[in-house]
């Protein structure tokens, strides 16, 4: 039988450091609308942080979901799913090239980071970090979730946005950074002054810090 889900037939973009030379694999998700090619000119371009081999998927149709992820999970499906299924792919991918779950990191900015977001919190299982741009974990503000799982403990969580971003409640990422603090998660969230839709030059630098805090022998 075919495969049917339409996030896996689109092709895989991967940027900066060849896979043989790095130290961490960077799981690149771009937002709404976007492409691989806009990540790298938002974010790979922009960051310092040698050794990162960043592999980024395109969403088919260049959306991952249909809906806002503040809305009832099952308005997202099937495409919430397959889209989390076109990560894990990836993920498997990256281990088979040598790349453990401790040397990949979860990047994404808007639906992207959504996206990361609810990965991580699903898989439970720990990675090298998390950084989120601009979004947090999937479902309606207060929706119940299960908090005692304990396998991100001390892992590195970057949430980052504007405290009026017209698309992303800060009260979501808050919540999210919430519950990535319940179950253990090194979390830094920052809601910041401002109404834009983007990538700040000081979230560049948070996510520089996470990464040189995640190399290989220092997570």
């Amino acid at each position: 039988m075919p495969d049917l889900n339409p996030h896996m037939q689109t092709p895989l973009s991967v940027f900066d450091a060849p896979a043989g030379n790095a130290k961490l694999a960077a799981i690149l998700v771009h937002g709404r609308g976007q492409s691989p090619a806009l990540m790298h000119e938002l974010l790979v371009s922009r960051i310092s942080h040698p050794g990162v081999a960043w592999f980024a998927p395109l969403a088919a149709d260049n959306s991952w979901y249909p809906e806002r992820f503040i809305a009832p999970l099952d308005t997202n499906e099937p495409r919430l799913s397959q889209a989390l299924e076109r990560i894990d792919v990836l993920s498997e991918a990256l281990l088979a090239m040598g790349f453990p779950y401790a040397s990949q990191v979860l990047v994404g900015f808007s639906q992207g980071a959504c996206l990361c977001s609810e990965f991580l919190w699903r898989q439970r299982r720990r990675y090298a970090g998390l950084i989120a741009f601009s979004g947090g974990l999937i479902g309606p503000p207060g929706m119940p979730r299960d908090g005692s799982h304990r396998e991100l403990e001390g892992m590195p969580v970057l949430l980052s946005t504007w405290d009026r971003d017209p698309h992303v409640p800060a009260d979501s990422v808050r919540e999210s950074a919430s519950w990535f603090r319940a179950v253990g998660a090194d979390v830094t969230l920052r809601v910041e002054p401002g109404s834009e839709h983007g990538i700040r030059d000081a979230e560049i630098a948070y996510a520089n810090t996470l990464l040189a805090a995640c190399a290989p022998g220092t997570c």
